[in-house]
C-alpha cells in the first residue's frame, strides 16, 4: 500500500470583499514531510456571464529553499471545488485548458521551447493523459461536498471521486515550480507554473455561489491533499490526508 503523507501547514484568513463581483482566490501553503518541500498553490476562480475561469498556480518557488519541485508527490495534479446557489448546481461544459508544457531535464534548464507553449490540456479519451474534468462526484474531506474536479493523475485513493486511469494517470502534465533537478522527474512532460481552465454553463451563477471549501491534490494517489476549509472552521481535517488552507476574495 502506498503511504499517504500528511501536510504540516500554515493558514492566513482574510475577510471577503464587500462586492460579490470579485475573483475568488483559494490558496494553500504547506510542507510535504516526505520531501520537506514547501509548497504554495493557488486557484483563482472567476464567473463572467456564462463562463467560469479557473487558473491553477504552483508558486512554490517563492518560498524558502528548496526552490523547485523535487518529487512527484510535490506536483499539483488535481483540484476539487463546488458551485451551489442553495438550490441547484450548474451543469458545466469543459471548453478549454491551456498551459505551457516543458520537457524536464535534471542536468540543464527545462526545455519549454520545443514542446507546447499554450498547449491544449483537455483530456477526453484514453491516453490523453492531460487534464480530465468530472462532475457529479461527492468528495467530502471537510464539511462541504465537492461535486466538480479537474485532474491529471488517477487519484485512485479517492475512489469514485478520482480520475479514470485509462484517460489520465501517472504524473505527466502535473503543474510544477522552479527547475527540475532530480532524477525522479527527469524527462517528463510537465506544465510550467500555471494552467487556465474554462467552463460554460454558468448563466445565473456568480462568484458568491462558489463554495468556500476546496481541495488541492498532490501527486498521483493523491499522495496528499490540501484542504481549503470554511473560514469559521479552519482546522486540521482529513482521512489520513491532512490539510489546511485559506480563502480570500478580492477585486481584480
Amino acid at each position: 500500500m502506498r503511504l499517504k503523507c500528511a501536510l504540516a501547514l500554515t493558514c492566513a484568513l482574510s475577510l471577503p470583499a464587500a462586492s460579490s463581483q470579485a475573483t475568488v482566490i483559494k490558496s494553500f501553503t504547506g510542507t510535504v514531510p516526505v520531501t520537506l518541500t514547501e509548497v504554495k498553490f493557488e486557484a483563482a476562480m472567476t464567473i463572467a456571464g456564462d463562463t467560469l475561469t479557473i487558473t491553477l498556480k504552483n508558486d512554490s518557488q517563492s518560498l524558502a529553499p528548496p526552490a523547485s519541485t523535487l518529487n512527484p508527490a510535490d506536483l499539483l495534479t488535481s483540484f476539487y471545488f463546488d458551485i451551489f446557489n442553495g438550490t441547484t448546481r450548474p451543469t458545466l461544459t469543459y471548453t478549454s485548458a491551456v498551459g505551457d508544457v516543458c520537457l524536464t531535464d535534471k542536468n540543464a534548464a527545462d526545455d519549454c521551447s520545443v514542446v507546447d507553449k499554450g498547449a491544449d490540456l483537455r483530456a477526453f479519451v484514453a491516453g490523453d493523459n492531460t487534464w480530465q474534468f468530472k462532475q457529479g462526484i461527492a468528495l467530502t474531506l471537510g464539511t462541504d461536498t465537492l461535486t466538480f474536479g479537474i485532474g491529471t493523475a488517477g487519484n485512485n485513493s479517492l475512489g469514485v471521486n478520482g480520475f479514470n486511469g485509462s484517460i489520465v494517470d501517472g504524473l505527466d502534465y502535473g503543474i510544477y515550480a522552479g527547475d527540475i533537478t532530480t532524477q525522479n522527474l527527469d524527462g517528463d512532460l510537465l506544465v510550467k507554473e500555471l494552467a487556465t481552465f474554462t467552463f460554460s454553463g454558468l448563466t445565473g451563477y456568480t462568484e458568491a455561489d462558489i463554495v468556500d471549501e476546496a481541495v488541492f491534490g498532490l501527486g498521483t494517489q493523491p499522495d496528499s491533499t490540501g484542504l481549503v476549509p470554511e473560514p469559521a472552521t479552519a482546522s486540521m481535517l482529513g482521512l489520513g490526508l491532512l490539510a489546511l488552507g485559506a480563502l480570500r476574495r478580492h477585486r481584480r
